[in-house]
């Protein structure tokens, strides 16, 4: 499974909309929820934790520069068409090392 972060200010109701937009994105490019996971985060527990990727804003994306995790950035984090193509290339390259497809 692939996990992956959704980061914003709190990790609250902004958060949830993001990752329902990660989810629908994923969805609609063919991937099912059994190979993916979206949990939501502020910033300061997103460092503790160990996805494979996180999506963020430019801001937040500053406070990961140590993370071996793939930090995508964009700038309209309920903007589906920028979630799309900021995300879908790095998680295909990561569902392809991770299920050998």
């Amino acid at each position: 499974m692939i996990n992956i972060s959704a980061v914003c200010g709190m990790g609250l109701g902004s958060g949830l909309l993001v990752k329902m937009g990660i989810e629908r994105v994923l969805e609609r490019n063919g991937f099912s929820k059994k190979e993916f996971r979206v949990e939501v985060a502020d910033i300061s527990t997103a460092r503790s934790m160990n996805p494979d990727i996180y999506v963020t804003t430019s801001e937040f994306a500053k406070s990961l520069r140590e993370v071996e995790a793939e930090v995508i950035v964009v700038k309209n984090l309920f903007n589906e068409s920028e979630i799309e193509e900021a995300l879908l290339d790095i998680f295909k390259q990561i569902y392809e090392k991770k299920y050998n497809k």
